[in-house]
C-alpha cells in the first residue's frame, strides 16, 4: 500500500508542475500524459548533432566506442572508491577490514588515474589525427 501511494505521489509530483508550466503560454495546456514530445526531442538532438543526417566515419565510430568503454571503466573505478570508503567507515576498528578497504581504494584510485590519462591521450591523438583530415 505504501508503495502505491509513493508511486502515485511521485507521478503527480512530476506531472502537475509540467501541466502548469505549459499553461504559461496562454494556450490551453495539453494533457501531459498524452503529449507527443518526440518532435521536440528530435529538434534538440539535431541541434546537439546527435542523429544528424551525415554519416559517421570509421575514426569517429572508433572514438565513440573508446570513449564509451573508458567512461564505463572510469565509472566502475569511481564506484569501487565509494564502496571502499563506505567499507572503511563501517569497519568498526577491525584492522583487517581497514587494510583491505585502503588497498582497494588505492588500487581503484590508481586505476581511475590510468583510465583518465588513457581518455585524454586518446582524445589528444584523435584530435591531432582528425585535424589533418
Amino acid at each position: 500500500m505504501f508503495k502505491k501511494i509513493t508511486i502515485t505521489l511521485l507521478i503527480l509530483w512530476t506531472v502537475i508542475p509540467m501541466y502548469y508550466a505549459l499553461a504559461e503560454t496562454g494556450e490551453t495546456p495539453a494533457n501531459p500524459l498524452t503529449m507527443n514530445l518526440l518532435p521536440d526531442l528530435q529538434q534538440a538532438a539535431t541541434g546537439a548533432q546527435y542523429g544528424s543526417a551525415t554519416e559517421n566515419t570509421i575514426p569517429q565510430i572508433v572514438g565513440l566506442i573508446v570513449r564509451a568503454v573508458l567512461s564505463f571503466v572510469g565509472a566502475i573505478f569511481f564506484i569501487l572508491i565509494i564502496f571502499s570508503g563506505i567499507q572503511w567507515m563501517t569497519a568498526g576498528g577491525n584492522e583487517e577490514k581497514i587494510t583491505k578497504a585502503r588497498a582497494r581504494m588505492t588500487n581503484a584510485a590508481i586505476g581511475l588515474a590510468i583510465t583518465t590519462a588513457a581518455y585524454f591521450i586518446t582524445w589528444f591523438i584523435s584530435e591531432a589525427l582528425l585535424s589533418n583530415v
